[in-house]
């Protein structure tokens, strides 16, 4: 039997979309200027992003009631004429059953292949997905980890994350911890469970040298971007996000001397206000994330 931390983090360790995405899971875009009568007039004359931004106005029900009829007609004419953001969107609404259309695999992998396929990194991080997952496609882990790579080389965090786990793994390339725990440092400003997945490698020890230290900070961190997505966003979902956070800090640094803990949270401190211009709320909250651990 496994020990229990690693049975607690079983569900956390996969590969997850982000969360804290648009309308179907494109990070959203602003569209609170121009107005929606400039939008619509845009729109109507062919324009492909008005043409986007006005069908998430629809779809999100923001200045205007939601009509997803309207929104759907809107994404498509854009993706029709060629607008990436507008394809991928089409895609993972498809994919998701979401906004009143039925699941269909086969029509979300079209619109995600289309926007890959001119270079886009979410069409290609999506399109990875379903090859990974062998969801309207034959399931095949080299492509996937080929789809993710680009992606990840535009600096997209969840492909960065995904290629990083194949990479722990040995799933469609060959296995390389060191190439994982890269890929995983530079996925963990946007991915909460990057840092999970690092906490998790320097603790258990079994593919990299165990490194307590590490495993504390990370741990540490970990804790922090999940209450920072409680505090931010609040699905439902977080606040066992957390307690399994804690529940991994709390496995990792039992034993664990004082001296090597505060030294672990040193480098974590010091880790976010590197990062700080790009953690939005996070470096704010740290302190009450981490006030009551021992």
């Amino acid at each position: 039997m496994k020990p229990l931390l690693w049975v607690a983090l079983s569900i956390v360790i996969l590969p997850q979309r982000i969360a804290a995405q648009g309308a179907a899971g494109v990070e959203k875009q602003t569209v609170s200027e121009p107005s929606i009568s400039d939008l619509r007039r845009d729109a109507e004359s062919g324009n492909p992003e008005a043409q986007y931004k006005l069908g998430l106005h629809y779809l999100d029900a923001s200045d205007v009631s939601r009509d997803d009829t309207e929104g759907l007609k809107w994404l498509r004419k854009s993706a029709e004429a060629g607008h990436p953001l507008s394809q991928v969107t089409l895609g993972l609404i498809y994919r998701e059953g979401s906004h009143g259309t039925a699941e269909n695999s086969a029509e979300s992998v079209k619109w995600l292949r289309k926007a890959a396929e001119a270079g886009d990194a979410h069409g290609q991080s999506e399109l990875g997905f379903m090859y990974e997952r062998g969801e309207g496609v034959t399931k095949d882990a080299a492509e996937a980890a080929r789809l993710y790579s680009l992606a990840a080389d535009q600096g997209l965090s969840i492909a960065q994350f995904d290629l990083g786990y194949m990479y722990e793994k040995g799933y469609g390339v060959p296995a390389d911890p060191e190439r994982a725990i890269k890929l995983y440092e530079k996925a963990a400003i946007r991915v909460p469970t990057a840092r999970t997945n690092l906490a998790v490698l320097y603790a258990d020890g079994k593919s990299v040298p165990s490194d307590s230290l590490k495993a504390y900070m990370w741990g540490l961190l970990a804790v922090s971007a999940e209450f920072n997505r409680m505090m931010s966003e609040k699905p439902q979902d977080l606040d066992s996000r957390l307690g399994r956070a804690l529940l991994l800090l709390e496995r990792i640094s039992k034993g664990m001397s004082k001296k090597v803990k505060n030294l672990g949270r040193t480098h974590a401190t010091e880790w976010i206000n590197s990062h700080s211009d790009q953690l939005g709320d996070e470096p704010r909250y740290f302190p009450l994330a981490t006030s009551g651990l021992k």
